[in-house]
């Protein structure tokens, strides 16, 4: 138990997060086009997986006008799920690699209520009458304003003003019940556009295969004891598909074509 509890503190410590509650491990792999429809077949008549759903959102991804949590690692979006109007100011921390797996710390608002928008014919999106500080300050956990207070730093927090990174998702999420925990595989198709002065252009399209070790309690203990089993899921499907792994985001995948233009 000891030692256990010595690695977890030390994934806090490198991950600059208190509460180990926040702590996501997951693997990430790219997905081939073509072998896409093949993989969700073969993902719905896996034994003992279940398909949770599928479903539709997209988020507007936050940074500063230089693209600050960009080059830090970080990321920061509004979540639009359902009509639209179920929004969440959600954020992931710089992360790691080890053993082919990320470690990051994730966190999520309340369903925010009053964000809202201005509609215009600027080059990117700004907000009106609210705040990304103001929504920290009211509608979130206090460790997930900590965090980014440790991650970013107030000067970056009050520089987060626009979204110029929009993003649709089509995901599939199933289920592989492992006792105390819980694999969440999903197969991912991503729609990214970049909106600017002459208005909204694709930035790329990509399908992705995700998974992530969850837990019935909230604890990192359990995650990390079942990290096998997910790299052992992930092995068997990749000897039927072209997985490749993918060290980036989602927000990095796409907008990393800005760093290097920014070289």
């Amino acid at each position: 138990m000891g030692k256990d509890l010595s690695r977890i503190w030390s994934i806090c410590r490198r991950l600059g997060t208190a509460d180990p509650r926040y702590i996501e491990i997951e693997s990430k792999h790219r997905v081939m086009p073509e072998e896409a429809k093949d993989l969700r077949k073969h993902l719905l008549d896996l034994k003992k997986v279940e398909h949770e759903k599928r479903v539709t959102f997209f988020d507007q991804f936050l940074d500063t006008p230089d693209l600050k949590l960009l080059k830090l690692g970080a990321s920061l979006r509004l979540r639009y799920k359902g009509d639209g109007s179920n929004v969440y100011l959600q954020y992931k921390g710089p992360g790691f690699h080890s053993g082919g797996l990320l470690y990051r710390s994730e966190f999520s608002s309340e369903k925010l209520r009053h964000v809202v928008r201005e509609e215009s014919h600027h080059d990117i999106v700004h907000f009106n009458d609210t705040t990304v500080r103001s929504i920290l300050d009211r509608h979130v956990d206090p460790e997930m304003a900590h965090a980014m207070e440790r991650h970013l730093g107030n000067g970056v927090i009050t520089r987060l003003t626009t979204g110029p990174i929009l993003c649709i998702y089509e995901k599939d999420k199933f289920v592989v019940d492992l006792g105390s925990a819980f694999l969440e595989p999903s197969l991912d198709h991503l729609f990214a556009f970049h909106i600017n002065h002459r208005g909204l252009h694709s930035l790329s399209t990509f399908w992705e295969f995700e998974n992530e070790i969850k837990t019935k309690r909230e604890g990192l203990e359990q995650k990390l004891e079942h990290i096998d089993e997910l790299r052992r899921f992930d092995k068997a499907v990749g000897k039927r598909f072209d997985l490749r792994v993918e060290k980036l985001d989602k927000y990095h995948r796409c907008a990393s074509c800005f760093l290097r233009l920014g070289k």
